[in-house]
């Protein structure tokens, strides 16, 4: 569709540009949301990661706050094609960016629906958590996520908070101690916490508060799971006082699905030096990523270990029945982090979903003959699809039989992301 030239004032008129840019590229490539933004001009990326973002969070919610009528089958019946050039998205982004510089809080003034999402996606909410618990997550999933932060053992998360809203980049008191992690710091939204003398001394990663409890859940199950429910969406806050456990001997642990390495670097430090992570991952590049952050943060207890797909067999000899903890933190359908990637659910096609489970299936398989007689595996997924997640620690448990299932459950969405962790514990000799 041809697009109408629109007599613009100049800042309006490159925001448009490149707006049209970044919205026809999350359409037309395999480029995400924050990656796409990151190429936009400096002045333009605050306003581009706002607007866009909140188009995709609540495309319905924001047309009804800003007047404009969707005809039938606006957008969820529309092909990816006819998304990447779609005149309302265009229209609403033009309207907000005058709102946006006006009112940095419009967001208020649209408040969530079903309609959000797209029906497949609500359907099968509705379907394997009833009516209430799916509308419960269209409006925490629609939603802005908090920076969190996770703080090093290494440093007292007090002088640290302390730090950070000292530091000028932010409000004094903005920055709280996390409801729900023992080691994690929250700001409702962003802030340049990258600039600070606390970051430049490897004080704190950011990571979700939900990613955080997983690590931690992974370590220590038993002390974790007083957080985890049977359904998504449930919150229970950490209670005073709490402190982490300690390791009292070597612990080999073994990150499967390593990325670039969040969860490993957070094991590491609450390991405090007793033990080794084993950070595998098919991406070198993550894996760069990983020993630079480990170098900043100060962490010497991780090795990283590239694996080349269909040939995991080849590393799971090398470690065969020998590591005390693996953890399984496999890639998943990701409905559980929609608030953070809300072009997820514009994108991801059913086929996509239905290939999850079966890749899960066979990363677990691969890496469970790793765990050591008595030891313990933990599967984590960032969804709650239960093909992803209970049926699956069924279909595992069925496959398995040397191995009982522990603690489990889901986490968020709230505070945190959403997830889901079980932990299983391999049969002695």
């Amino acid at each position: 569709m041809q697009k109408k030239p629109l007599k613009l004032n100049p800042v309006k008129a490159v925001f448009v540009e490149h707006f049209d840019i970044l919205w026809t590229k999350l359409f037309t490539s395999p480029v995400h949301l924050d990656s796409a933004i990151s190429k936009a001009p400096p002045s333009m990326k605050a306003p581009l990661a706002e607007i866009t973002r909140v188009i995709l969070q609540r495309p319905n919610s924001i047309a009804h706050y800003l007047g404009f009528r969707l005809s039938e089958g606006e957008p969820w019946g529309l092909t990816q094609d006819e998304l990447a050039d779609w005149p309302t998205a265009r229209a609403m982004a033009e309207r907000l960016f005058k709102t946006w510089k006006q009112d940095p809080d419009f967001k208020r003034g649209a408040k969530s629906f079903d309609t959000d999402f797209p029906p497949e996606l609500m359907h099968e909410w509705r379907g394997e958590y009833g009516h209430i618990i799916a509308s419960n997550l269209a409006r925490a999933l629609a939603d802005d996520a908090p920076l969190s932060l996770r703080v090093t053992r290494q440093q007292p998360i007090l002088d640290v908070l302390s730090s950070l809203n000292d530091s000028g980049v932010m409000d004094r008191d903005r920055a709280k101690l996390s409801k729900l992690s023992p080691v994690g710091i929250t700001i409702a939204s962003y802030a340049g916490v990258l600039q600070t003398e606390a970051h430049k001394n490897g004080w704190f990663e950011i990571q979700d508060e939900g990613s955080q409890i997983m690590s931690l859940f992974a370590l220590w199950p038993s002390h974790f799971a007083k957080f985890l429910h049977k359904a998504p969406g449930k919150f229970i806050p950490l209670e005073k006082g709490f402190e982490l456990p300690t390791i009292t001997s070597n612990f080999n642990v073994i990150d499967a699905c390593a990325g670039a390495g969040g969860k490993s670097l957070a094991m590491a430090d609450a390991l405090r030096g007793r033990g080794q992570v084993f950070s595998y991952d098919i991406s070198e590049r993550k894996l760069l990523s990983l020993r630079q952050r480990a170098k900043r943060a100060g962490v010497n207890n991780i090795k990283t270990v590239p694996v080349k797909p269909g040939e995991e067999s080849v590393v799971v000899k090398k470690f065969l029945g020998k590591a005390d903890l693996v953890l399984v933190d496999a890639p998943c359908s990701g409905w559980g982090v929609l608030r953070r990637n809300p072009d997820i659910k514009w994108r991801q096609d059913q086929d996509t979903r239905e290939r999850m489970p079966e890749l899960q299936f066979t990363i677990l398989n691969n890496y469970a003959p790793l765990v050591k007689p008595g030891g313990r595996l933990v599967y984590g997924v960032c969804t709650f699809r239960k093909s992803e997640t209970i049926n699956m620690v069924a279909r595992f448990l069925e496959a398995n039989p040397e191995f009982k299932a522990g603690e489990g459950g889901f986490l968020g969405p709230h505070t945190s992301d959403g997830f889901f962790m079980q932990s299983f514990t391999r049969n002695p000799k």
